[in-house]
C-alpha cells in the first residue's frame, strides 16, 4: 500500500479491503470474531470499539496483516511497544496474539517485538481523532525508529520473560474460546462485524 494520503484515507480503505463496512463496524452491537476459522460473536462494548479503533491505526502504521501471522507480529510489536495502556480489550487480544505468535511463529514474533522496543504506540493517546487528518506517512516516521536495527540480544530476555508470563494466561483464554462459539451458536441474524481476533 502507498504511503501517501491520510490516515483516514487509509483507514477507509483498510475497512473496505478487509470487509469491515462503512464506518469499520465501531458502533455495531454486536462483532463477530473467528477461532479456527469457525465465526462467533462477541458483544462489541464501547470499550472495545475503543480499543479496536486504536489497533487499526497500528496495522497501517505498521503493514502487519489481519491474518494470523500478522495480529500475531502486531500483537508482539503493542506489547514491544508499552502495551494497550487503558484498554483491557487490547490486552486480552495482544496477550492471546502474542502466545499464538511465540507457539507458531516464534522468530516473527520476536523480531515484531523487538521493532516495538523500538517504536510507540497509540494507546496513550487522549484521542486518535487528530492523527486522523495527518499524512499515514508522517505517523510512521512519529511512531517506527528510522532506521530498525534487528533484534539485539538486550532483546531476547525481555521477550522470553514476557513468553513466560503470557503463556498460561492465553492458553486460559484458549481454553474460554469453544465456549463462547457455543453460546454464539443460539445467536442467528445478527448484523455482526468479521474480524480476526480472539473476541
Amino acid at each position: 500500500m502507498t504511503q501517501e494520503g491520510t490516515v483516514r484515507a487509509h483507514r477507509e480503505r483498510f475497512w473496505r479491503e478487509h470487509g469491515f463496512g462503512r464506518g469499520g463496524g465501531y458502533d455495531d452491537p454486536w462483532a463477530t470474531a473467528s477461532f479456527g476459522g469457525i465465526p462467533y460473536t462477541v458483544p462489541n462494548s464501547k470499550r472495545r470499539a475503543e480499543a479496536l479503533r486504536v489497533h487499526d491505526l497500528h496495522h497501517l502504521v505498521t503493514g502487519y496483516g489481519t491474518d494470523w501471522t500478522g495480529e500475531s507480529e502486531i500483537a508482539a510489536w503493542e506489547l514491544g511497544s508499552g502495551g494497550a495502556g487503558r484498554y483491557p480489550y487490547a490486552w486480552l487480544i495482544a496477550v492471546f496474539g502474542f502466545v499464538i505468535g511465540v507457539l507458531a511463529l516464534p522468530l516473527r514474533t520476536l523480531r515484531a517485538f523487538a521493532l516495538g522496543r523500538r517504536s510507540r504506540n497509540l494507546y496513550r493517546a487522549p484521542t486518535i481523532e487528530p492523527i486522523l487528518d495527518l499524512q499515514l506517512l508522517r505517523v510512521r516516521r512519529r511512531l517506527l525508529p528510522a532506521h530498525p536495527d534487528g533484534v539485539r540480544l538486550s532483546d531476547l530476555p525481555r521477550f522470553v520473560a514476557l513468553s513466560l508470563l503470557a503463556v498460561p494466561v492465553g492458553l486460559a483464554l484458549l481454553a474460554t474460546t469453544p465456549a463462547l462459539v457455543l453460546l454464539s451458536a443460539a445467536r442467528t441474524g445478527c448484523p455482526c462485524r468479521a474480524r480476526l481476533s480472539a473476541g
